[in-house]
């Protein structure tokens, strides 16, 4: 039965080559005469780290991207590389935050090696936290992948109770910390070994490697998609991909036709080496990336911040990211047919959201947009508050921006804010003036209903006599029918 397995296999790999189109595969110019493994990107691709044996100890690199391709490899700064064995890493897309593996690096941990995290503050890798016993046994823990949101880890495990000899784990990150891990089961694991899981930013595309009978020789890269809360039976890419060496960590870039992954096949510089994929023929579903800075409004001056992912359909949080401490950086990748609001938030001033629909049908693109905090002493920011035409009720799209008020203000018991409404130029004034007054204070009766003091908040509505831009198109009109909030104490 395995022999026709085998064959059947073959076949596949072999229909599935001739159906591809032909998919040229290079060493990337920055390999070196030891292992380099695991790539991994971030910030839309701007920044790749890898694992390199390039310096006698297994440490972790990156490279960046510019006007003349990739730059020569630095080694990462911080606390992270401490240690004798440190390597297989995955980062969020705003690049602020990290998992990683390290053997031996001066951290209390649960086994031989273990997995921990890691945050950038001011350039800084630092503040390394062992992921605890939930995720982390007395056995080997390596290789983690992290999903888009940060909020699911993927990593690799020999720990006993497995289906092989290492099966790939999930754990999903909650307010009391990462839960405790999970075999994934079939079809991904097998009796055999699976390793370097990777899950693409569309949430739904994983590979990985395993050295399962079918395929090419040693470990071979398989593809699976995730829908319908089950893995699809996993597919070989057969060649170029997979070799008669082995294959691991199979990465594809954002909304791109290039792919790196690492093989220990002959032409390359030495042991595992990193190589691009062009065309990708496996890469992930488009995603919508949302890239800029955060600043001061009065200054300029660029703000680290608090990014908070929100989906407005369900009102519940989807990712907790960061602008950079340095360069006011953010990146928020957001997936086809959702609602989505982002929100910045730092101490000392107003929050600003902003929604963003994306079209189940988008091809995926890069949206640039700077946000603009004001400091409380002159703050004011437009709500995300949403009613239906003509209506004074609130929408349940509004209560995610209705409990950050409710949160700033419980904050900042000294504060005083006065929330405005605002039309836009259809209707007569004395109706606007009105409808625009209501709006305002249905506001201010859920916060007061949330606790906060009435006499903290103060409405009015300025109906259509402040017009956000000038002009009757629709979108002109949408602008202005809205509601802000402004600091008065």
């Amino acid at each position: 039965m395995r022999k026709i397995y085998i064959i059947i296999s073959i076949l596949m790999s072999a229909a599935m080559a001739f159906s591809q189109p032909k998919v040229n595969i290079m060493p990337v110019d920055f390999n070196s005469s030891d292992d380099d493994f695991a790539p991994c990107f971030t910030q839309n691709g701007r920044i790749l780290f890898f694992t390199s044996n390039r310096d006698g100890d297994q440490k972790i690199y990156y490279v960046e991207r510019n006007s003349e391709g990739w730059s020569s490899p630095e080694e990462l700064k911080g606390d992270v590389n401490e240690g004798a064995q440190i390597g297989s890493v995955t980062v969020t897309p705003d690049g602020q935050f990290m998992v990683f593996a390290a053997y031996n690096n001066g951290k209390e941990g649960q086994g031989r090696t273990d997995l921990f995290s890691a945050r950038k503050v001011y350039g800084v890798w630092t503040d390394i936290q062992n992921l605890g016993p939930n995720v982390n046994s007395e056995y080997w823990d390596s290789q983690p992948a992290l999903t888009s949101d940060g909020n699911t880890l993927f990593f690799v495990s020999d720990r006993p109770g497995g289906m092989g000899g290492t099966d790939i784990y999930m754990s999903t990150r909650t307010r009391d910390g990462w839960s405790k891990a999970v075999n994934i089961g079939s079809p991904i694991n097998s009796e055999y070994d699976e390793m370097s899981p990777v899950m693409a930013v569309d949430n739904k595309t994983m590979t990985f490697a395993s050295n399962r009978p079918g395929g090419m020789g040693g470990f071979d890269i398989y593809v699976s998609k995730y829908q319908g809360n089950n893995f699809t039976a996993p597919l070989n890419p057969g060649l170029p991909i997979n070799s008669s060496s082995d294959e691991y960590y199979y990465v594809s870039q954002t909304n791109s036709d290039i792919a790196y992954f690492s093989s220990d096949r002959g032409g390359g510089s030495g042991g595992l080496d990193i190589y691009m994929a062009v065309p990708n023929p496996y890469g992930s579903d488009a995603v919508v990336m949302v890239q800029g800075t955060v600043k001061d409004a009065m200054t300029d001056k660029p703000l680290g911040s608090k990014i908070t992912v929100t989906d407005l359909h369900t009102g519940k949080k989807v990712a907790d990211m960061r602008s950079d401490d340095e360069d006011g950086s953010y990146y928020v990748v957001l997936q086809p047919g959702k609602t989505y609001s982002i929100t910045a938030q730092k101490d000392g001033y107003l929050f600003y959201s902003d929604k963003y629909e994306v079209d189940p049908t988008d091809t995926g693109h890069v949206e640039n947009k700077d946000i603009f905090l004001s400091p409380l002493e002159s703050g004011d920011t437009r709500l995300l508050i949403f009613f239906d035409f003509d209506k004074s009720d609130l929408k349940d799209e509004s209560i995610p921006e209705l409990e950050r008020i409710v949160e700033f203000l419980k904050d900042n018991p000294n504060i005083k804010i006065q929330i405005e409404g605002h039309t836009d130029d259809v209707g007569s004034d004395d109706y606007n003036n009105k409808l625009s007054l209501d709006r305002a204070n249905s506001v201010k009766n859920y916060l007061v209903n949330a606790g906060i003091d009435a006499s903290r908040i103060k409405t009015v509505g300025y109906g259509k006599k402040q017009p956000l831009v000038k002009g009757t198109s629709d979108d002109a009109r949408a602008k202005n029918r809205r509601v802000a909030m402004r600091i008065i104490k």
